[in-house]
C-alpha cells in the first residue's frame, strides 16, 4: 500500500490514465462499446450508492441482511459490483434504507455529457 501522498497521487494519475485509455478504446470501437462502458459505469455507481446509503444509516452488511432478508454475502457482492442483482433484490435492500429503485435522467444526476 502507498504510504505517502505522492505515491497516492501517482496511483490516482495512473488510474485516471487507464480510464482515459478505456474510454478512447470504447469510442474507437463504436456505439455498442460506448453503451457497454456506460452500463458498466452505471453498475458500479449503483453499487457505490448502495454501500454509501447503508453506511449513512450506520448499518453493517449483516444488519442490513437481517432487516432486508437479503443474504449478507449477496450484499457484499452487490456492493463490490460483482453481481447483477435483480430489481426485487435491490428493492428489498433499499426499503429499509428509505430508498427505492427509479430511473433518473443523466441531467438530473449531473452526468450530462459523460458518454
Amino acid at each position: 500500500m502507498p504510504t505517502s501522498a505522492q505515491e497516492m497521487q501517482l496511483m490516482a494519475t495512473k488510474f485516471e490514465d487507464f480510464v482515459r485509455e478505456v474510454e478512447a478504446e470504447a469510442h474507437a470501437e463504436g456505439p455498442q462499446a460506448v453503451a457497454e462502458l456506460a452500463a458498466l459505469r452505471a453498475h458500479f455507481a449503483m453499487a457505490q450508492e448502495i454501500r454509501e446509503l447503508r453506511k449513512a444509516h450506520h448499518l453493517t452488511q449483516k444488519q442490513l441482511a437481517a432487516v432486508s432478508g437479503v443474504d449478507q454475502a449477496e450484499i457484499s457482492r452487490i456492493e463490490r459490483g460483482q453481481t447483477n442483482a435483480t430489481s426485487s433484490t435491490l428493492a428489498a435492500l433499499l426499503a429499509p434504507l428509505g430508498a427505492r429503485l427509479g430511473v433518473v435522467s443523466d441531467d438530473a444526476r449531473g452526468l450530462a455529457g459523460i458518454p
